[in-house]
């Protein structure tokens, strides 16, 4: 019993009392069963081990693809803030897993049009449900996600865009990394700028950045990590991919990280696709219309059945 007490559990200081109360008062009357059948009952149901760790039954991957967030690279368990905040504004409702370890999603840009975001990650890792685009491995914390904002007026091409835009991008305070206070301690390892050929024969640039960077955790301890990005404009946006990994695990991930980097693409939607996304839009904002309707008709209904029965029952019944 004292090692399961004084093992993680966070009532543990409340149960000891209640045992130690119980061994005083009782250990001279009664018989050795009748004080572990005491000791028990006063203990109560024993909790789960994912109760003790602070999640729920789920596991961890289940717990990251319903949309929480680990925070300071210490796995799923840890998750306590809300999603982050990305910029990404997804349009229509379906996953943005295309196939295993591939992420296809459009995008609504600054100016309007619709974007096309899609990148490559490895097959065992797990996709979040919501908004935002996020990737993971939730054994070890390494992952991709998406971020976007307005290209600023003064800036015409992602080439000119300084590095303090990404660094403010990425570690804003209601994101991934800038949650638990500002990061100040971050350097830019690498800052070169390559150029892909789009489908319909354009050249589009990317700017590569590797940031190595301290954040703190939700427990004010400072994490390292390392992060590759990939970055361009379409649609008047800014669109910045983020692979990213602890500190102690780059020698063993970059080359991962440098790959899903690299096959990240943001290119205008074809008019076809396009305009089915728009309509399947379209299609999901009627639903949660009428949802909201319904609901609405619901509670009003329940409001007239309740007022009719209170008057009902405040009517003076008398004898003829």
């Amino acid at each position: 019993l004292r090692n399961y007490i004084d093992r993680g559990n966070p009532m543990r200081l409340e149960r000891r009392g209640a045992l130690s109360s119980l061994l005083l008062t009782t250990v001279q009357h009664v018989s050795l069963r009748d004080l572990l059948g005491t000791i028990a009952a006063s203990l109560g149901p024993l909790p789960t081990f994912a109760a003790l760790s602070g999640g729920d039954e789920a596991s961890l991957a289940q717990q990251y693809a319903a949309g929480a967030r680990a925070s300071g690279g210490r796995g799923a368990n840890t998750m306590i803030k809300a999603r982050a905040e990305s910029g990404v504004r997804r349009i229509g409702s379906g996953s943005p897993v295309f196939k295993p370890g591939s992420i296809l999603a459009g995008v609504r840009s600054a100016d309007g049009s619709i974007i096309d975001i899609s990148f490559s990650y490895p097959d065992d890792w797990t996709a979040a449900k919501g908004p935002n685009l996020d990737v993971r491995d939730v054994r070890t914390s390494d992952s991709a996600f998406v971020l976007a904002a307005p290209l600023p007026s003064s800036i015409v091409s992602v080439e000119a865009l300084p590095k303090n835009f990404f660094a403010g991008l990425l570690f804003a305070t209601d994101g991934k990394y800038g949650a638990y206070g500002g990061v100040d301690d971050y350097s830019v390892k690498d800052n070169t700028v390559q150029y892909v050929t789009t489908p319909v024969g354009l050249t589009q640039p990317y700017r590569r950045l590797d940031l190595r960077f301290s954040v703190l955790s939700y427990n004010a301890n400072t994490v390292q990590r390392r992060a590759s990005l990939s970055a361009t404009v379409a649609g008047g946006s800014v669109f910045v991919l983020v692979a990213g990994c602890l500190g102690t695990r780059y020698k063993s991930s970059s080359d991962e990280l440098e790959s899903i980097a690299k096959s990240f693409r943001a290119i205008a939607a074809a008019k076809a696709r396009a305009l089915a996304l728009e309509q399947e839009q379209s299609e999901a904002a009627e639903v949660a219309a009428a949802e909201e309707d319904d609901m609405a008709l619901s509670k009003a209904r329940e409001g007239t059945v309740g007022a009719t029965t209170t008057a009902v029952s405040g009517i003076d019944m008398k004898d003829d």
